[in-house]
């Protein structure tokens, strides 16, 4: 409890909103879905495996999934590399070994990884530290409740601290 309270203070100097914010598509999800306030909670009843978030962890996932347009999220990494369409796709995990199995050169710009709880103790916010610094993972946002991966090829890698 004490990691997280010190891990949150530290997240909070650290931390930008918008303005410190230098790549356009990050800067566009950002202001146009993290922001974003007419966005509205999306219902998760299809996945068992979300309903015992956080109302806040919910909205901010809801915000993910309204500005990509994602019409399923996926918990199993064999789901997730097998489609193969141009709709963005989410693959939610609360364990970065699972994430660690998969090979990011088989990812491309439209997957997401979301990572819940990046924060929740020392061991699991090194492991997200170490698995940012993977050269096929271009852009990571910690946004404390949860970390996005994505998997640009077209962008330079960058690892953004944003406040929600």
């Amino acid at each position: 409890m004490l990691f997280r309270i010190f891990s949150y203070l530290k997240f909070l100097l650290k931390s930008t909103n918008e303005h410190g914010v230098h790549s356009p598509f990050v800067f566009d999800f950002v202001t146009k879905g993290l922001y974003n306030k007419k966005i509205k909670n999306v219902i998760f009843n299809d996945y068992q495996q979300l309903e015992k978030l956080s109302k806040k962890k919910k909205k901010i996932l809801s915000k993910i999934v309204f500005h990509f347009k994602v019409n399923t999220i996926y918990f199993e990494k064999d789901n997730f590399s097998k489609l193969q369409n141009n709709n963005f796709k989410i693959l939610y995990t609360k364990d970065l070994s699972n994430i660690q199995k998969l090979k990011p050169s088989s990812l491309s710009a439209k997957h997401i990884v979301i990572i819940d709880s990046i924060h929740q103790n020392k061991q699991s916010y090194q492991n997200w530290k170490k698995f940012t610094q993977n050269k096929e993972i271009t852009v990571s946002i910690d946004l404390f409740y949860l970390g996005l991966l994505f998997f640009r090829k077209e962008q330079a890698k960058e690892h953004f601290k944003i406040r929600v």
